[in-house]
């Protein structure tokens, strides 16, 4: 009876072994959504450190190279600093296939603050970057389905080792859904040293994501009716100024007073469309979401400033109080002004 029981056990044991082996890894693909110019923000929660806005964006490719790009802003001394940081990755490397996991991937990288030029990273730099940056499919183990922020998401274990003196183990979570680019919706994650301590504690969670259109290079001449543009097309190409006032009423960021300045010497017809306009605005609102319950067109003079204009705003993360002023210069998004950030209910 004794080897029949640990035969039994034995067996056991072997099925468990094997069918965990056989659920490692991703059980589907998550990433299909991740295209050029797509786009995920996040919250990161560390433990006793203020929260940080984290997002990821697929830029356009180069020469058959897919680049990413990260933003991270962070509080220091009472200010929010961003900082943007480039990856190239190796041709034949495709997002669409694991979009967490592109550290191995890098070929070149660089960094840089708003105002600065890029500084690229040197070779040994980028050799330590791709041994330490996250591969999570090698030890994702899938848990099972469930509901966050009302997206359907699967759920994985994962286990990254961190080389170093101690070296440090992260265990963690990560929630994903093959709707948003990048396939994240939410990450946890421990990591301890050696001897078992706490180092460090985080959450990332999903707060938006979208797909920005091709951005208009104002330097090449435009067709015949390159006078007549969208919203979104004109701020993107730097012929239009915003000049934003949030109304007090209902208090929550949703009744916007906007004035429209033709930023060119030719006139300008200006065609906000009926629904949702999201504008990349740059520090400190991010993402500026716009709605017109119809369409409408503004027609600007050369040098002129439009009547007020109202739209409501949209998004979890806006501006609920303050004035402001949007424009864009060499691509680079400018504001001015004083602004209030929440985050509210849609």
């Amino acid at each position: 009876m004794k080897t029949v029981a640990f035969l039994t056990a034995l067996l056991l044991s072997l099925f468990t072994l094997a069918v965990g082996a056989a659920n490692d890894g991703y059980k589907k693909s998550y990433f299909g959504a991740t295209r050029v110019g797509s786009w995920a923000q996040y919250t990161m929660k560390t433990e006793g450190q203020p929260d940080m806005a984290y997002t990821n964006a697929r830029l356009p490719d180069v020469d058959g190279h897919q680049r990413v790009e990260v933003r991270v802003e962070y509080m220091l001394q009472g200010k929010l600093i961003p900082m943007f940081t480039s990856y190239t990755l190796k041709n034949g490397y495709a997002l669409e296939t694991d979009a967490l996991g592109f550290g191995k991937a890098i070929t070149a990288m660089s960094s840089r603050q708003p105002g600065t030029p890029a500084q690229e990273m040197p070779a040994a730099m980028l050799d330590a970057v791709r041994k330490t940056m996250p591969d999570y499919v090698a030890s994702a183990q899938f848990v099972g389905t469930e509901n966050v922020g009302g997206k359907m998401s699967d759920r994985y274990r994962y286990t990254q080792h961190h080389p170093g003196t101690p070296a440090q183990i992260e265990s963690g979570e990560l929630w994903l859904n093959d709707s948003v680019p990048f396939g994240l919706v939410r990450q946890t994650a421990v990591t301890k040293d050696e001897s078992g301590k706490v180092v460090s504690r985080f959450e990332m969670l999903l707060v938006d994501s979208g797909v920005l259109k091709p951005v208009i290079d104002a330097a090449k001449p435009q067709a015949a009716h390159a006078s007549s543009m969208t919203l979104d097309e004109a701020f993107r190409a730097g012929k239009v100024e915003l000049s934003v006032s949030v109304l007090q009423s209902p208090g929550d960021g949703s009744s916007l007073s906007v004035m429209f300045k033709n930023k060119t010497d030719a006139a300008l017809k200006l065609g906000i469309p009926a629904g949702v306009t999201t504008l990349d605005v740059g520090t400190p609102l991010d993402k500026l979401r716009v709605e017109s319950a119809a369409a409408q067109t503004i027609d600007l003079s050369p040098s002129q400033t439009s009547g007020p204009v109202a739209l409501a705003q949209r998004g979890t993360r806006r501006a609920v109080n303050g004035s402001f002023t949007l424009s864009v210069y060499e691509g680079t998004p400018l504001y001015s002004g004083s602004v209030t950030m929440d985050t509210v209910k849609r």
